[in-house]
């Protein structure tokens, strides 16, 4: 699939907080909506991760075939997601300022602190340290940070493709743009996983490319998708630090049984098995027709839904 730097008019954030209001409800479903929101932090967080993986592998990986041209345009999307994450989240945040800048991530949340310690900080100081050892892409640190990049993708992809299928696709798309309380918010996530839908295989191949190995093995697939991993766990409790913020009285047990939560679970579990690459025929052509969805169809009508909404002053 070809990858498009799509830009978000400045109108899906003018609608976020219109009336001074920012209604958190932008899915009819209100755990739903907040984990959309925790899940908003984690993304900001993992994409700026990404981007100073990014950089690394322009620097180690040197020429054909190792490396993938692609893998630029991918990190400059990534790029555009983390930033137009950070403007959804300091409308909701409002006062809660990240810690110090830390040494090797521009923005880290207080209850984001934690997957920085645990993700963050070991493999990108671990790389450091390998790079002044003069090791490459055959440092350890380097093969789990692109290793780290692509098990997030997969996941994110199950994410977005569990997004469209919930709110916009099999006639649903009348419905909940109806129903929503933010547009603005519908609007961002369904640009965000557009883009995951286009770039979901690269950081996987990236991976395999280089080390000649499969990126999902049985292992891994027993411990990030059978079992609650890094990513689910931050999800998780950023959730339910937003709902905190919000003055949202959200239950652990509400968000695991919700429905978003527990379609991306089924997603994830169906498709990502050992050996997943996102090219299976069946993923290929479910993301191509979402990806040309959103451009022809979707994105039009949402943002004149949003334009509409502006001009009458009002959320819904």
């Amino acid at each position: 699939m070809d990858l498009k730097l799509r830009a978000v008019p400045q109108e899906v954030y003018g609608v976020m907080e219109l009336n001074e209001h920012f209604n958190f409800q932008w899915n009819p479903d209100p755990a739903s909506s907040l984990i959309g929101l925790g899940t908003s932090y984690v993304l900001e967080f993992f994409e700026f991760y990404g981007e100073k993986i990014g950089d690394y592998y322009d620097e180690f990986i040197e020429g054909a075939p190792q490396k993938d041209e692609r893998f630029a345009l991918f990190v400059t999307q990534e790029k555009r997601h983390a930033a137009a994450h950070r403007k959804l989240n300091n409308f909701i945040t409002k006062g809660i300022t990240p810690p110090v800048r830390e040494q090797y991530h521009p923005r880290v949340y207080d209850f984001l602190y934690g997957a920085y310690k645990e993700l963050a900080e070991p493999i990108i100081g671990g790389i450091e340290r390998e790079k002044f050892a003069g090791k490459k892409s055959d440092g350890a640190f380097f093969k789990e940070a692109v290793r780290s990049i692509g098990i997030f993708e997969s996941q994110v992809c199950m994410t977005g493709l569990s997004f469209f299928d919930n709110l916009f696709d099999n006639g649903r798309f009348d419905v909940v743009t109806k129903m929503s309380g933010n547009l603005g918010v519908l609007y961002l996530l369904g640009y965000h996983y557009t883009e995951e839908m286009e770039h979901c295989c690269i950081s996987i191949e990236a991976f395999e490319t280089i080390y000649q190995e499969k990126l999902w093995t049985r292992e891994l697939v027993d411990k990030h998708i059978h079992n609650r991993d890094l990513l689910a766990s931050q999800v998780l409790l950023s959730t339910l630090h937003v709902a905190k913020m919000l003055n949202q009285d959200l239950t652990v047990e509400q968000i695991i049984n919700s429905v978003g939560y527990q379609y991306r679970e089924r997603m994830a579990k169906k498709y990502i098995v050992e050996g997943f690459n996102a090219r299976e025929p069946e993923i290929l052509a479910r993301r191509k027709a979402l990806v040309e969805r959103w451009d022809n169809e979707w994105e039009p009508m949402l943002l004149d839904k949003i334009k509409q909404r502006i001009r009458a002053g009002t959320m819904s």
